[in-house]
């Protein structure tokens, strides 16, 4: 009877838990657009460069159509930065924090929406040229759009770096990038 009875709490709220929240894994495309200014910032050349991110992903219903969407993402980043003939090569890995608040407009079968909110990047690997010009943290505001369907979710968005990575004095470097990624929720 006491079996009977805990396998029915477990069903119960594992039924509860899984219809107030959704838990699941990303992954996604990362297109660079640094922004780099200053004295020696303006004579730099960017060459374009793309990379990955992974990660898990959770979302909990708020109120009506909004909800709110944490991620913890392991994201690469590269940069090439030419000065003349010389070439320099940043990269840096980060574990990236996006806690992006949606608005959901139901529609049956495909469910779109918009995103907003602030992320926060903490560097975990850096090349030796990395460690001697970049700050350990990155922070800005996310904005973007997707759609939601069968479990799955296709999502597009653009990270504003706020913070100034450069620890360089005379250089803004500032991290922006556009994103492009799928999620599919396990719960």
């Amino acid at each position: 009877m006491k079996k009977i009875i805990f396998i029915t709490l477990i069903a119960f709220v594992s039924f509860e838990t899984s219809a107030q929240f959704k838990l699941g894994i990303k992954g996604g495309w990362d297109f660079e657009n640094f922004n780099i200014s200053g004295n020696v910032g303006n004579q730099l050349k960017k060459d374009k460069s793309t990379s990955w991110n992974l990660g898990a992903v959770a979302q909990f219903p708020l109120t009506g159509n909004l909800h709110l969407q944490p991620e913890v993402l392991y994201s690469t980043q590269k940069s090439t930065l030419n000065s003349g003939n010389a070439k320099t090569e940043y990269k840096m890995s980060y574990f990236k924090i996006p806690v992006n608040l949606l608005y959901k407009f139901n529609i049956p079968v495909v469910n779109p929406y918009i995103s907003f909110g602030p992320y926060l990047g903490y560097i975990v690997n850096r090349n030796d040229i990395s460690k001697n010009t970049i700050k350990k943290t990155d922070w800005g505001i996310s904005v973007g759009a997707g759609v939601e369907f069968l479990g799955f979710q296709l999502s597009a968005n653009y990270n504003w770096a706020l913070q100034n990575i450069s620890d360089v004095s005379n250089i803004k470097w500032k991290n922006n990038k556009f994103n492009v990624s799928v999620a599919f929720f396990i719960l």
